[in-house]
């Protein structure tokens, strides 16, 4: 949660003070309040919206964005922006263009949560809104609220052109966090999706503990985040064990910083004991694209290596990254209206074919 760059370490406000705060600011009722169910939703006038099977069969097409959906006086001017993304993704569903599946990340406010809606999703789904129980175990300090309840929900929702199945969603133990990252109860969001064409697929987001920004000592921020890979793939393992192809997707914070991306690929190949596929890696493969503009953001969102989607075959199916764009990057003008970028990962759901009997002969 990137509100940790306002409270600093050298503020040393006593963190009670952001419940009020959190009060004040329209967040109260994602204190105790519980998720949306994944039904349909009514959704905001959109001029004759494409529907989700009008693309080419057999593929999915999927969105992560961390939209910084934070009120002020934490972050200026979110409204606007996150209006704009609404009004964009909107826009790609009058084009027939939009992605299948959004899955957003630190949606904290009124208006984040209303992208859905007014993009015209007729499903939208939010993540977990776990009263965090306050942990006092050895080590945990105050000042940064690792010893308080949770001010504000997960900040996940995940929105749909297909029919939801079922969902599952868990905030992060209370002892699986480290310093402002705590004040929010970040977890993992999952949706079983029925595609028209290929049978029902899984799809998850997450967002994991940020390092500097939380205010804790690496170390700390380190392990943590390491409980909290374990947690995400022992909760997609358990998920994957009904067979369905699985893509996870969201903000992991790994950045380039190898102990950590050493912790979440271990952790994320117990998911089905194979290693994992990076479905953004895949995509900027050479020759990937001719678009400049395109190719320069693709490469900027793996340089800074957080905002990560990977793939996990089915017991009948595998799903494959075939392709990637960029709705929200830099704007003509060099800004962004997020400190994210929201890209596109499009896969093929590829049936596993049957193998061919061998045919008899007589020859020896």
């Amino acid at each position: 949660m990137k509100a940790s760059v306002r409270w600093t370490a050298r503020d040393r406000r006593p963190v009670w003070l952001a419940v009020p705060l959190a009060a004040a600011l329209g967040l109260g009722g994602a204190i105790g309040g519980e998720p949306r169910d994944p039904v349909p939703i009514a959704a905001a006038p959109v001029p004759e919206p494409a529907t989700a099977g009008a693309r080419e069969p057999g593929t999915l097409s999927i969105l992560t964005y961390n939209v910084k959906g934070l009120p002020w006086p934490l972050a200026s001017n979110r409204p606007q922006a996150l209006r704009r993304i609404a009004e964009r993704l909107a826009g790609m569903r009058r084009e027939g263009r939009q992605p299948h599946v959004v899955v957003l990340q630190e949606a904290f406010t009124a208006d984040a949560k209303a992208i859905g809606r007014r993009a015209g999703y007729p499903f939208v789904i939010e993540g977990p809104y776990a009263r965090r129980a306050p942990s006092h175990s050895g080590g945990r300090d105050w000042h940064l609220g690792e010893t308080s309840m949770a001010v504000v929900d997960s900040g996940l929702v995940l929105l749909s052109d297909f029919p939801v199945l079922g969902v599952e969603r868990a905030a992060f133990p209370p002892e699986d966090c480290a310093g402002y990252d705590c004040l929010a109860a970040k977890g993992v969001l999952i949706a079983e999706l029925e595609t028209p064409d290929r049978g029902p697929v899984l799809v998850a987001t997450t967002h994991l503990n940020c390092q500097s920004a939380s205010g804790a000592p690496k170390a700390r921020t380190t392990a943590a985040f390491g409980r909290q890979a374990a947690f995400l793939a022992a909760f997609l393992a358990r998920a994957h064990a009904r067979g369905l192809p699985v893509v996870v997707a969201g903000d992991f914070n790994q950045g380039q910083r190898p102990r950590r991306a050493a912790l979440l690929r271990t952790a994320l190949g117990e998911v089905n004991g194979r290693p994992v596929r990076d479905a953004l890696s895949r995509s900027l493969l050479p020759g990937a694209s001719d678009d400049p503009a395109r190719n320069a953001d693709l490469a900027a969102i793996r340089e800074h290596a957080r905002d990560l989607q990977f793939a996990f075959d089915g017991t009948n199916a595998r799903i494959v990254p075939v392709g990637a764009e960029v709705p929200f990057g830099r704007e003509p003008d060099g800004r962004m209206l997020s400190d994210h970028m929201g890209y596109t990962i499009r896969y093929r759901i590829e049936p596993f074919r049957a193998l061919r009997p061998r045919i008899a002969t007589n020859q020896p």
